[in-house]
């Protein structure tokens, strides 16, 4: 009977100490199939706007990439070396990416995809989105979009999407709290960055660090700054989406100078009051820009190159 008590007790005992590794290892095979699931929405929903691999516009894709450093959220064992994601950013990556998935976009094409405001996913289905972005694990999408395109016809094409607006339509409302400003540093974070690196950044950012612009005249430069943004910077934040990263045009018209052929009041209302019958949605009014920041936006668009 001693033997037995001893016997179940070290039983125990060791259970206790394997507890950490039993947990971990249950973690990892739910995150697995949350991926794998995860993989699996994203190819019947995402892939025609962001891409299959998920890189958008750098894959011929019309809307922003989602495989991205930015989104990563690391683990104290990650390959590279770099520091694990603490808990509160890693939290906030996971609010904002479901967010956005949830709620959509104002004054863009991404739509609502929560069931809680009228889309076809549960907030399960898109936590199993998150976790496929934020774990990175694009070669499940690749694998299971080439074994679904084996026996279905293929996607739409970009060329598909801009030729006949397939389901393209302007959200202009959402649930969100996000805006391109708002959403910007979380598309721009590099967890691989040195701590140096990244105190820097956070002090030129903190100074307001000002880009100039060419001005009509030649040789001259204005500052041209937009709630503590450069015009290129609050461009690639909101208007790129649209009219391409290097303003060459997508869903919305080119806007490198030897389109821009108008008069200066031409592009001021059409930014101001946007285009009926089009996506171009009103941004001025203060509502989003002021007519000094629409003004700005002109005239670094007709007197830059990208």
């Amino acid at each position: 009977m001693i033997g037995v008590m001893f016997l179940v007790a070290l039983i125990f005992a060791l259970n206790v100490l394997n507890e950490p590794n039993r947990l971990e290892d249950a973690a990892d095979v739910q995150t697995e199939i949350f991926v794998e699931r995860g993989a699996e929405i994203y190819v019947q929903n995402c892939r025609s706007c962001h891409g299959l691999e998920g890189f958008g516009p750098d894959e011929g894709a019309i809307a922003p990439a989602l495989n991205s450093p930015a989104f990563l959220i690391l683990g104290e064992n990650h390959v590279s070396g770099a520091e694990p994601t603490s808990a509160g950013v890693a939290n906030g990556i996971r609010d904002f990416l479901g967010n956005t998935i949830a709620c959509g976009r104002s004054n863009s094409v991404m739509p609502v995809w929560s069931d809680q405001y009228g889309g076809p996913l549960s907030a399960q289905q898109i936590d199993y989105l998150v976790t496929l972005i934020t774990e990175g694990r694009w070669d499940l999408v690749d694998e299971i979009g080439h074994e679904i395109d084996s026996h279905q016809d293929p996607p739409a094409t970009r060329e598909d999407i801009l030729s006949d607006g397939q389901g393209l339509s302007l959200t202009t409302e959402n649930c969100g709290q996000y805006n391109a400003l708002t959403a910007k540093p979380f598309r721009e974070r590099d967890p691989f960055a040195s701590a140096s690196a990244s105190a820097a950044t956070s002090k030129n950012e903190s100074e307001g660090e000002k880009k100039t612009v060419e001005t009509a005249t030649g040789g001259d430069t204005q500052e041209a700054l937009i709630q503590g943004l450069s015009v290129s910077d609050y461009y690639g934040s909101l208007c790129a989406a649209c009219h391409g990263a290097n303003r060459e045009g997508g869903l919305g018209l080119p806007l490198t100078r030897e389109y821009l052929t108008e008069p200066d009041n031409f592009y001021i209302d059409t930014i101001k009051d946007g285009r009926s019958g089009t996506l171009m949605a009103a941004y001025g009014g203060g509502a989003v820009l002021t007519d000094e920041e629409v003004q700005a936006i002109v005239t670094w668009l007709k007197n830059t190159d990208p």
